[in-house]
């Protein structure tokens, strides 16, 4: 119970954007001027920002046990080392604390990106290959068919927020495979149904990696630690050019007024960085049915009430979550009891049932897992006894033909005892 405690209680701790530092990490420090416009929005909500090379020799994450960083944002596609450092065990440390990573790449990224890219849970497509539509590509001036609108992003207010913009996403990079067994794995963004991946300029010999439903342009997983990592195949996607992108066409004929990478790179990044679907639970209780005191065991065939508090953070504000899907169990080994929660519109969730006929030690568990939200895990342990000796009842209602039985047995002697006795 405690650990819970402390995780939700650091999950909360970590959404004050007003105190959190973010590492940005460049190829070029050219990125910082071209990319401004991502920067500010980042400095608008209270993030401290502070920007070195990928290859700074005195890049340091770490003093002693002490991580100087909360967030780090990796727009650093061809580095081939992070600081003094070849590999990046550093950074899969920084993760495993449970921080957060934004990682953006594009089709010429290096070994060092992939092998990350790989010990996160991605797989980036072939060196040099971009994600390619014949038929959708943006016209600008000159024809550039990995310059892809795309309008597949995942429909999800935990993930996107109000992001209801129907104005596509400017694409222009790789694509990445999740595995399909993953259970931590979210896409967020995918490409048109007619967009593919493989090397430009060379001729389509075998199937190529086809983005729609095979790969994602932007991926993300949350990661047990509690971290979030980010994965977009397009550092040009988060830049100025992208985001003041206005009256453009496609190849199939689709007009559109401005590029909606702006918002939708926002949103993504307020998801990434614990600012939203965050779940913190308060007042778990149990009792007997109609009582307030919180007992340590019950008996079998009691009644009983669970209930508990679940608040979302939006906006910064922590809110009453809503949600039909919140179960309980009552386990021993096994459940023998899985119910849904009931919940008031209020944040509180709650339930009522019968202690099961068997005694042990139980647990109630809260095991909730919900695309975009933080996990909740939560068990609490209590006891069931059996009945004493002196609270079974004096009477049953099923024995009722065997007390019957009884007392006509009694009547039935008394009657055969007094015709012997007097009657010649």
């Amino acid at each position: 119970m405690f650990p819970v405690l402390l995780l939700l209680l650091s999950t909360a701790f970590t959404c004050q954007a007003s105190s959190q530092k973010v590492l940005v990490l460049l190829d070029d420090f050219k990125t910082r001027s071209t990319h401004s416009l991502y920067f500010n929005d980042l400095i608008s909500r209270g993030y401290e920002i502070s920007f070195k090379s990928a290859s700074d020799k005195k890049l340091q994450l770490k003093d002693w046990d002490e991580w100087l960083y909360d967030k780090i944002v990796l727009f650093a596609p061809t580095a081939t080392g992070l600081g003094a450092n070849s590999d990046h065990t550093t950074l899969l440390e920084f993760i495993d604390a449970g921080k957060d990573v934004l990682v953006a790449v594009d089709s010429s990224a290096s070994e060092l990106m992939r092998s990350l890219a790989a010990d996160i849970g991605f797989d980036l497509d072939a060196r040099g290959a971009s994600v390619t539509d014949h038929v959708d590509y943006v016209k600008f001036a000159m024809a550039d068919h990995t310059l892809i609108a795309s309008e597949e992003f995942m429909q999800s207010s935990a993930i996107l927020g109000n992001f209801t913009d129907s104005a596509p996403i400017l694409f222009k990079g790789a694509a990445a495979t999740m595995s399909p067994e993953s259970t931590l794995g979210i896409s967020i963004l995918g490409a048109p149904e007619t967009a593919f991946s493989h090397l430009p300029g060379k001729p389509v010999t075998d199937n190529p990696l086809v983005a729609n439903g095979y790969a994602s342009l932007v991926a993300a997983i949350q990661a047990r630690s509690g971290a979030r990592i980010v994965l977009a195949g397009s550092v040009d996607m988060f830049s100025n050019a992208y985001f003041t992108t206005a009256g453009f066409e496609t190849a199939s004929g689709k007009r559109f007024d401005k590029a909606g990478n702006r918002a939708f790179c926002d949103e993504v990044t307020k998801w990434a960085f614990h600012e939203r679907g965050v779940l913190r639970v308060t007042n778990v209780h149990h009792s007997h049915a109609g009582e307030q005191e919180q007992p340590d065991w019950y008996r079998v065939s009691d009644d009983l009430e669970f209930g508990l508090d679940i608040f979302e953070l939006v906006g910064g504000v922590w809110q009453p979550f809503k949600a039909d899907d919140v179960q309980v169990e009552f386990v021993m080994l096994d459940p023998y009891i899985r119910t849904k929660l009931q919940h008031n519109e209020q944040g509180h969730f709650y339930t009522a049932f019968k202690v099961p006929d068997v005694y042990g030690v139980y647990k109630f568990v809260i095991n909730y897992h919900r695309a975009g939200y933080t996990p909740l895990e939560l068990a609490k342990t209590v006891s069931v006894r059996p009945f004493r000796h002196n609270e079974f009842e004096r009477f049953l209602v099923a024995a009722y033909p065997y007390y019957m039985s009884v007392f006509s047995t009694m009547a039935a002697f008394f009657v055969f005892g007094f015709a012997f006795l007097y009657h010649k």
